[in-house]
C-alpha cells in the first residue's frame, strides 16, 4: 500500500512499517480505546493525515484489553456525566454499524448503600444526574430487591438505578474503533515506542524505536504511560497507574443472566454476570501506584472479607483462577482526566488520566481533542475542569463515583 504524498511505508495496519521518516498533520500516541477514538474523531472532524503510534504489536493491548467492560452515566460531576452520555450514545451507534462488535448490553447499573453518608451521596449524585438528562431512579430497599433479589437486605437504606447504563466487550470496542479508523484512512505504526519529543514553532518531531514523525500536533493518549511521554516534552503530568484486580467465579446456576452491574458502595465490591459465573472487583484506596499487571492473589482475601456484606451467596463459590487478571487505572488526584495543551507547547495535547473510565469516555475525549486541533478550542464540552493548570491552582473538583 502506498501512503499519502511524502510517505514511504508498508501496510501500516499489519503491525510492521518500513518507514524511517513520516509526516502527518496529527500523530496520536497510543492505540488503546482513547487513542483510537481520538484518531476517529479527528477524521470525522475533517482533519486529514492522522497517524497513530503504538508501542505494542496490535491495538488495544494495554489497559483497554484489561477493562471490566462497564459503561455508565452515574458519575458525580457534570463533565464526567457529559462525557459518558456522548460516548455511550456513540458506542451504541458504533455497535450498530460494526455488526455488534461493541457488544453493548443495557443491563443497567445498580448502586446501593446501607449508610447515611452513602445515602446522602446517592441523593446528591442522582439530583445532578437527572438535572443533566440522565434517567436515574431512586430505589427503596424493597425496590432494590425487585431488581436484584439475591442482595442481602440487612441494613440496606437506598439505591439508584439507570437502565441505560450497561456492559460491553472491551476487545470488541477496540476492534470496532480500529475498523472505523482504518475505514477513515488513519495509519497506525505498531511496535514503535516513543523515545523523544522535540517541539518547534511549527511542528513536533516524534522519535520512536525506528521511525521519526513530523506532525503539526501530537496527542498524548498513552494511558498509564502518559506521564512518561509528557516528560519527554518537559511536562509534569500528574497521572499515576494503579493496579486493579478482577476475578471470575466458576459457573453458578439459579440466577438471572444477565443481571445489572451491582455496586455495594459500602465495601466497594461490584458484581456482574460473566461466562455463567460472576465477575467480581473491588478497589483498595490505600494501594500505592504500580504499573504491575500481574494478578495479586491477596486480592481474593480482601474480596472474601467484603463480598458477604451484600453478596453472601458468593462467599463459598469457587474462583476460576484461569479467569483472574489485573489492569491499570491511570489516575489523577481528582479522578478527572486531563485534556489540554501544556504551556511548554500548544502543539502537544495531553489526553490522559481517565482512571478506569477510558472506554466509557473515549469518543467524547476524541471529539474534544478534534475540536482543539481543528478550531483551537472545544465547544461541545466545557473542558475547564480538565485543564492541566488546575493542579497548580488547587482548583480540584473530586469525582467520588470511582469503582
Amino acid at each position: 500500500m502506498s501512503g499519502p504524498a511524502g510517505h514511504r511505508a508498508a501496510d501500516s495496519w499489519d503491525g510492521r512499517s518500513a518507514a524511517e521518516h513520516v509526516t502527518a498533520h496529527v500523530a496520536v500516541i497510543g492505540a488503546g480505546a482513547v487513542g483510537l477514538a481520538v484518531a476517529v474523531e479527528l477524521r470525522r472532524a475533517g482533519v486529514d493525515d492522522v497517524v497513530v503510534v503504538e508501542a505494542n504489536s496490535t491495538a488495544g493491548r494495554g489497559s483497554s484489553s484489561r477493562a471490566n467492560g462497564g459503561v455508565r452515566a452515574q458519575f458525580t460531576t457534570a463533565v464526567n456525566i457529559a462525557f459518558s452520555r456522548f460516548t455511550i450514545a456513540g458506542l451504541a451507534d458504533l455497535d450498530r454499524t460494526s455488526g455488534g462488535l461493541v457488544g453493548l448490553r443495557r443491563v443497567g447499573y445498580l448502586f446501593m448503600t446501607g449508610t447515611e453518608p452513602g445515602e446522602q451521596a446517592l441523593r446528591k449524585g442522582q439530583a445532578l444526574q437527572r438535572s443533566l438528562g440522565v434517567e436515574v431512579r431512586w430505589l427503596t430497599p424493597a425496590e432494590i430487591l425487585d431488581i436484584a433479589p439475591f442482595i442481602r437486605p440487612h441494613g440496606l437504606r437506598a439505591g439508584t438505578f439507570c437502565a441505560d447504563d450497561g456492559i460491553l466487550d472491551p476487545a470488541g470496542v477496540v476492534a470496532a474503533l480500529n475498523q472505523e479508523a482504518r475505514r477513515l484512512g488513519v495509519r497506525c505504526l505498531f511496535d514503535e515506542r516513543v523515545v523523544a519529543l522535540e517541539c518547534g514553532n511549527h511542528k513536533v518531531r516524534l522519535r520512536s524505536t525506528r521511525v521519526s514523525v513530523d506532525a503539526a500536533h501530537v496527542v498524548n493518549a498513552a494511558g498509564p504511560g502518559a506521564a512518561e511521554v509528557a516528560a519527554l516534552a518537559g511536562v509534569e503530568l500528574p497521572v499515576k497507574p494503579y493496579r486493579r484486580n478482577l476475578a471470575c467465579t466458576e459457573p453458578v446456576a439459579g440466577f438471572a443472566d444477565p443481571i445489572p452491574m451491582c455496586v455495594d458502595l459500602d465495601t466497594g465490591v461490584l458484581v456482574r454476570r460473566e461466562a455463567g459465573g460472576f465477575l467480581l472487583a473491588c478497589a483498595d484506596p490505600t494501594d500505592p501506584p504500580s504499573a504491575d499487571t500481574t494478578f495479586d492473589p491477596a486480592f481474593l482475601d480482601a474480596l472474601a472479607q467484603r463480598v458477604g456484606n451484600r453478596f453472601p451467596f458468593l462467599a463459598d463459590v469457587a474462583i476460576n483462577h484461569r479467569k483472574c487478571w489485573a489492569g491499570l487505572y491511570p489516575q489523577t488526584p481528582d479522578h478527572h482526566a486531563i485534556i489540554d495543551f501544556a504551556k511548554a507547547s500548544r502543539r502537544i495535547i495531553h489526553c490522559a488520566g481517565f482512571g478506569g473510565h477510558g472506554i466509557m469516555h473515549s469518543l467524547a475525549a476524541g471529539r474534544a481533542v478534534a475540536e482543539l486541533v481543528r478550531d483551537g478550542r472545544c465547544t461541545t464540552f466545557d473542558l475547564a475542569p480538565l485543564r492541566l493548570s488546575r493542579f497548580a491552582e488547587g482548583a480540584l473538583t473530586i469525582e467520588t463515583a470511582v469503582l
